[in-house]
């Protein structure tokens, strides 16, 4: 099965990514992120690229563990307020 490759292009870099599930828009949206992020290192004195690439890459991961963790914390919560009106059902089908 061929594999789906979209090409996208960071600070003149042409970049072949592996679709895992996103489209090309998405990955391009994505690209332009990280690029206007590098863009923002540089700003503040960071020239090396490869630095940049890697402040770019340890800022997006950051945000995703943050983003993964405070799901989990919900997804807690409603699993909690369910139990809470399973418990509830249960008492007033008691009551009957």
């Amino acid at each position: 099965m061929a594999k789906d490759i979209v090409q996208v292009e960071i600070k003149r870099i042409p970049l072949e990514v592996e679709n895992s599930g996103l489209g090309g828009m998405e990955l391009t949206e994505l690209a332009s992120q990280v690029e206007a992020y590098m863009l923002q290192v540089q700003m503040d004195g960071e020239i090396d690229t490869l630095k940049q690439a890697l402040h770019a890459a340890l800022h997006f991961a950051a945000e995703a563990y943050l983003k993964s963790q405070n799901e989990g914390g919900k997804r807690q919560e409603e699993l909690n307020r369910m139990d809470e009106l399973i418990l509830k059902l249960k008492s007033a089908q008691e009551l009957k």
